[in-house]
């Protein structure tokens, strides 16, 4: 047997994150000592685009396991979410200012062009900004909403999705006897040269691969996804309903997420005459606008 002394020591951030899976699964030790390194390197990214963030390694990689699914390739599991923003959150969760800051800079100005879905009018608009603050920013005396955001999409996609739901619900408390339009499930397009031409063509065949996409999956995902997306219940309370771990519950969201974006690949490829490049822009737009197409077209009875 090999003398304790000698043996490999395991990376601070491995451990920090270990005690973060709160046994959701297990790690062995190769793969802990695996992980070390790509830990580091999130967190490295990470300070690197919130550098007047505060918040400790030993944070990061804690709160990180609770988004991590659980895979057979941790580090390429890791290396699939947006763990800057992750970072980001977690300290805006902690109230560090500079991660407040940065999430009012950052993040609250891409929010409008969700809620106008809804409704244009400026007054309304604002309305709806202070609410999605106060929903995802002030824990009154729990956490705050935004440790919930997982790292599957952009966290400005997910806080607009919190936008469009939170657009809703004001509308109907204000006008509760009059029926409330759902927005349009639309691609929105970037200002690549590569996409300008295709404004006009695109939208009915996105809309209808998106469609078929969604119908593509199995009811237990999709109503994961309309419980998580739409109405907003943690990743900890479906664990609980369905008698799973949050790990497994993270990697449903994951896979779901995934195969939708994958089958309306499949399905746009077949009907768009594109060269590869278009076709690369115009499917980055749709991985970073899936949860906002998502809350779009779940909300739908």
């Amino acid at each position: 047997m090999r003398d304790p002394r000698y043996l490999p020591r395991v990376p601070d951030l491995a451990l920090s994150f270990l005690r973060g899976l709160a046994g959701a699964y297990e790690l062995d030790g190769p793969t802990l000592h695996a992980v070390g390194p790509t830990l580091e390197a999130h967190l490295a990214a990470a300070r690197a685009k919130w550098p007047k963030v505060a918040l400790s390694g030993e944070d990061f990689a804690e709160h990180l396991a609770r988004c991590a699914p659980e895979a057979d390739d941790l580090s390429r599991a890791l290396d699939g979410l947006c763990t800057a923003d992750v970072y980001l959150a977690c300290a805006c969760a902690r109230g560090d200012r500079a991660a407040l800051e940065a999430f009012e800079e950052h993040v609250m100005p891409q929010v409008p062009r969700a809620i106008v879905r809804i409704d244009r009018d400026d007054g309304f608009v604002r309305e709806v900004m202070e609410e999605v603050r106060i929903k995802l920013l002030v824990g009154d005396g729990r956490e705050p909403r935004v440790a919930g955001y997982l790292g599957r999409g952009p966290l400005t996609s997910w806080v607009q999705v919190t936008a469009i739901r939170t657009a809703y619900s004001l509308k109907r408390r204000k006008s509760p006897e009059e029926p409330v339009d759902e927005a349009e499930l639309e691609l929105e397009l970037d200002d690549s040269p590569e996409l300008a031409h295709l404004r006009a063509t695109v939208q009915g065949p996105f809309r209808t691969a998106f469609r078929e996409a969604l119908a593509s999956l199995a009811p237990r995902e999709r109503t994961v996804l309309r419980l998580y997306l739409i109405e907003e219940v943690s990743a900890e309370t479906l664990a609980t309903m369905y008698g799973v771990h949050r790990a497994t519950i993270a990697r449903w969201i994951g896979a779901a997420r995934q195969q939708v974006h994958d089958e309306t690949r499949k399905r746009l490829s077949k009907v768009l005459g594109l060269d590869a490049r278009a076709f690369e822009s115009l499917m980055q737009n749709v991985l970073s606008g899936l949860d906002v197409s998502l809350a779009s077209f779940l909300e739908r009875p």
